[in-house]
């Protein structure tokens, strides 16, 4: 019993240690990986962002993207006229491309930073994925909108860029509905990129060689609709031809509250943005995306999420204006607020900077008068000074005239070993720098 009660109590105790001792350890490891994991969640997430600067809802997109960017202490870089110096792309996990310089595109490539697209697909990249308004219902939605003033006559289709692959969508959407209505005769106008001024040329055309004839016209974008509109106002058909667009802002909106503009599409372009903000942080996390649709391209299949859209008619004209404008203007305050900011930051860093130049330069100075007082040229031995004094001595009368002059000159030359000369320079050195901070002290205060 008694080797059995020995070997309990050494057994014991040592059993005891190693399990604390393990827990001591498992507890350091887990305190060093929550301190590991914490260090990671500070690293800063930075989505680049570039968008088409025509495209009037703009602002709107980058509110959706914004939005949700501040929840998440997320920093967007906006690729625009204003990021010259530094691209956006410099840390970025993603871009999202709606438009702007392609040649980022290409960069973002080479960097192998994953390319999210925006409303149409950019062309010779493949992206990851494409966040986009349903166009093939915007395309019916319009002519539903149509139908409810004409049924018979010549409608003009103002298409965007046919290359786009949105664009075909659109245009599809309207011929699948007018294909239905035989008394209905089509004539569609192509914009080619960069050619918005041409279609104006040929919609002016048309409405001249087709007088009372034209019923309608499908404005697939703001610019095309804008045109259209300027053109029936001159040639004086505002109130005889219907004008629907395919892209709703806060112009096309007003356009409709004046009547010079029966409908428009509700793209919803805060959800766009907001979508590709959500879309972007899953594909940095290489998480699945939510796909409801895929769309072909050249570089094969790509998801897409499609956003829906809907009718702005006059029934809920009131209700969708205020939406927009009160989303712009917040937009507005928002971008104000950044520039502001921007600007402060930028003339704290020049601030900063012209004061650590100056200090540098006064530093410099400093040296540069202190190597001329205590520099030795290397090797000396000896070092002699030659003091020379002058005596002027004036010899006064009672009435103070000098009635005479005596000079005396003496000369002396002395060796300063190099040893005293060091020290007594070393002495007015420190004597220079209490002076200095004295004069520091006298000026904080």
């Amino acid at each position: 019993m008694s080797k059995r009660l020995r070997f309990l109590f050494i057994v014991l105790p040592i059993c005891l240690s190693l399990t604390i001792t393990g827990c001591g350890l498992q507890d350091l490891l887990g305190k060093n990986k929550n301190k590991t994991s914490a260090k990671e969640q500070e690293e800063e997430t930075i989505i680049a962002v570039s968008l088409n600067q025509d495209d009037p809802n703009k602002l709107l997109i980058s509110k959706g993207i914004e939005d949700l960017a501040k929840k998440e202490d997320v920093k967007v870089k906006y690729m625009d006229s204003k990021s010259e110096k530094e691209s956006p792309l410099e840390d970025a996990k993603i871009l999202i491309y709606q438009g702007g310089d392609p040649s980022i595109l290409q960069e973002s490539q080479s960097e192998k930073i994953p390319i999210l697209a925006l409303t149409h697909l950019p062309s010779g990249v493949k992206p990851e994925g494409i966040i986009i308004p349903d166009q093939e219902k915007a395309g019916e939605l319009m002519v539903q909108t149509l139908l409810d003033k004409v049924t018979e006559g010549q409608i003009v289709i103002l298409q965007g860029d046919p290359n786009e692959s949105g664009s075909q969508e659109l245009l599809a959407g309207n011929r699948a509905l007018l294909s239905k209505y035989p008394k209905i005769t089509v004539h569609t106008i192509a914009s080619p990129q960069g050619s918005e001024s041409v279609a104006r040329t040929s919609l002016v055309d048309f409405l001249q060689k087709n007088p009372d004839k034209v019923q309608g016209i499908l404005a697939h974008t703001e610019t095309l609709a804008v045109q259209a509109s300027e053109v029936l106002k001159q040639a004086q058909l505002d109130k005889k031809v219907v004008l629907i667009g395919g892209q709703a802002s806060v112009p096309s909106l007003q356009r409709m509250a004046t009547g010079s503009q029966i409908g428009d599409i509700d793209t919803s372009p805060y959800l766009q943005g907001a979508n590709a903000y959500q879309w972007a942080q899953k594909i940095i996390n290489k998480e699945p995306l939510e796909v409801n649709h895929s769309i072909t391209s050249e570089q094969g299949e790509i998801p897409a999420k499609v956003v829906e859209v809907k009718s702005v008619t006059p029934a809920n004209l009131a209700v969708t204006q205020k939406s927009y404008t009160t989303t712009m203007q917040s937009a507005e305050q928002d971008k104000k607020k950044q520039e502001e900011s921007s600007k402060k930051d930028s003339k704290e860093n020049d601030q900063g900077k012209e004061k650590e130049n100056e200090q540098k330069d006064a530093k410099g100075e400093e040296g540069q008068s202190g190597d001329k007082q205590s520099s030795l040229p290397p090797g000396v031995q000896k070092v002699t000074e030659r003091i020379k004094t002058e005596t002027t001595r004036d010899y006064l009368g009672a009435d103070g005239k000098v009635l005479g002059t005596e000079k005396t000159v003496n000369e002396q030359v002395k060796t300063v070993p190099p040893e005293m000369l060091k020290q007594e320079q070393s002495k007015d050195a420190s004597q220079e720098g209490d002076q200095g901070k004295e004069k520091e002290k006298e000026e904080g205060k």
